[in-house]
């Protein structure tokens, strides 16, 4: 098989057990969790002020932050939510990874929005700026926390969401309170220029390796999803079969086959893996279905160095297909600062 594949978004618990069978181009099935069905969101371009990141020096943080009002409590309600929320606690995360809950098949009121950051606190050692953003999709409601730039490299990080009881909507209110406690790991950060076919590793700010890699055939309409993203699991080894997309296995875009040192970067299914029957491509042509392939060697080395939530950045496409804001993975950081502020409902939270 020369042509590799996006899969469609399936349980994170089937895909690691590798129980998955995928193919390329599925929707945008959920978002923290791989394959929890979650709502899609409209494409966006990378935003120049977004793009270039790098981890922050951390220093003291002087800033100040807008007063949350009482919440809104609704004792006794008749229909309860309890937020997903990721990453688990426990987690070591990379740079990218934001702090997502998502409210499922719940709207919540705007004018709630700010009691709820209200009861949302973010702590981090060394202190770290950030700030929540709101994103409402196909009923779904979800408030993602990021800071300005990626986090520093082993900073510790905890969510206390006291939302129990907290109105969400006219008779619904939140369900438990949560501490999520995650450290987040090296700096990992990936470029994949697709026009020179290569994609270059720094980790810690020092340069690892270049690897000759094959990215989507723009061609066919096959494009690899330009713009920031983060790994979302480190799945292994993946079954890709293009009848889960409509494609015959004997078309000559067909495929069917295992793939391994997989590492999904969207719902849909892009994913950064080995793929060694391309192996005359890599470094010359873009050939896949979206994925990024590598030799079986560059791509266990780059598995074993990588961690949910490190950054892997696409640049080069002939005819740019942005990286989805929401709903397809982490969008997060395509989003300028300026417009991630003009999202919360409180703004800049220094975790005082």
């Amino acid at each position: 098989m020369r042509r590799l594949s996006r899969s469609l978004g399936l349980s994170a618990a089937l895909a690691l057990a590798g129980l998955a069978v995928t193919g390329c181009g599925g929707g945008a099935e959920a978002e923290e969790k791989p394959g929890r069905k979650a709502s899609s969101s409209s494409s966006s371009s990378s935003s120049a002020s977004a793009g270039s990141q790098a981890s922050p020096s951390p220093g003291p943080v002087t800033l100040t932050e807008k007063p949350a009002p009482p919440a809104t409590m609704l004792p006794g309600a008749a229909r309860t939510v309890r937020p997903e929320i990721a990453p688990a606690n426990g987690e070591k995360v990379g740079v990218g990874q934001p702090i997502a809950l998502v409210f499922k098949q719940q709207k919540v009121s705007k004018e709630l929005r700010a009691d709820i950051e209200g009861r949302l606190k973010v702590s981090t050692s060394p202190k770290v700026a950030g700030a929540w953003h709101w994103n409402e999709t196909k009923g779904d409601t979800r408030v993602h926390f990021r800071p300005e730039k990626y986090w520093p490299a082993g900073a510790e990080v905890t969510l206390d969401a006291r939302l129990a009881g907290v109105k969400l909507a006219e008779g619904t209110a939140a369900a438990g309170d949560r501490t999520v406690s995650f450290t987040i790991g090296d700096s990992m950060v990936s470029t994949v220029d697709l026009k020179a076919r290569k994609l270059t590793v720094v980790r810690n700010g020092r340069t690892l390796r270049t690897i000759p890699v094959s990215g989507g055939d723009e061609s066919k309409g096959f494009g690899t999803r330009e713009g920031i993203k983060t790994i979302l699991a480190k799945e292994g080894r993946v079954v890709m079969d293009s009848l889960s997309i409509g494609i015959p296995r004997n078309h000559p875009d067909g495929f069917y086959g295992s793939y391994d040192y997989s590492m999904r970067e969207t719902i849909s299914g892009e994913y950064v893996h080995a793929a060694p029957d391309n192996a005359e491509s890599f470094g010359k042509e873009n050939v896949s279905h979206g994925c990024i392939g590598m030799s079986t060697e560059d791509a266990k080395w780059l598995y074993g160095l990588s961690l949910k939530g490190d950054v892997v950045q696409v640049t080069g496409s002939i005819k740019p297909k942005p990286m989805d804001r929401f709903g397809n993975g982490y969008g997060d950081w395509n989003i300028s600062w300026q417009e991630w502020l003009e999202g919360s409902a409180l703004g800049l939270r220094t975790g005082a």
